[in-house]
């Protein structure tokens, strides 16, 4: 089943929305981390974690390592 014009602009303006919506949160987290807290190198997700949700899903479930309660 093929998309037409119209949900192809729905999907990827919800896409765009979304990612810019998810940017700012996640260079902010990277902000007031510190080095220990982070696996890898920050700029890796600084550039990945920012350009696509992929890299922002990956960046909250496997960069960010557990803080201790």
């Amino acid at each position: 089943m093929a998309l037409t014009k119209k949900q192809k602009t729905i999907l990827t303006t919800s896409a765009l929305v979304a990612q810019a919506a998810v940017a700012p949160v996640i260079l902010r987290d990277l902000q007031t981390r510190s080095d220990d807290e982070i696996r890898g190198p920050r700029m890796l997700w600084r550039l990945w974690g920012s350009t696509n949700l992929l890299g922002a899903a990956v960046y909250w479930f496997y960069g960010r390592k557990p803080t201790a309660a």
